[in-house]
């Protein structure tokens, strides 16, 4: 498949999500939420293309009073390594707006739910 086809099945191929939490937050508190803006999107591994892989990734992300990652891990699988992995050290890089408890910034697990998909 030549760079172009894949460049742009990649470009339209991806969709991302915040999962909302069950619960409400209290009033004067508000969860971590990713800034889309401030990473690239993950690139679909070449070999999950060619073998037209989809899915998602539910991943867990702790997030820093100053919106950054401290950890992270994959809650729940794609169904593919390859594209679990590839979301969560790309989303990784990313930053978040943190959670706030009584209007101050705290750290806190935050989710998000990545989508595989190809058109």
């Amino acid at each position: 498949m030549s760079r172009i086809i894949r460049t742009t099945l990649q470009c339209l191929s991806l969709a991302l999500a915040c999962t909302a939490s069950a619960h409400a937050a209290p009033q004067g508190s508000s969860t971590a939420k990713l800034d889309f803006t401030s990473c690239a999107k993950p690139q679909y591994p070449h070999a999950d293309v060619q073998a037209v892989h989809e899915g998602t990734v539910t991943l867990g992300f702790l997030v820093d009073e100053n919106g950054k990652v401290k950890d992270s891990k994959v809650k729940a699988s794609s169904g593919f390594p390859t594209l679990d992995e590839a979301a969560r050290s790309a989303l990784a890089q990313c930053s978040f707006q943190p959670a706030r408890q009584h209007g101050k910034a705290v750290q806190q697990w935050a989710n998000v739910d990545y989508v595989w998909k190809l058109r």
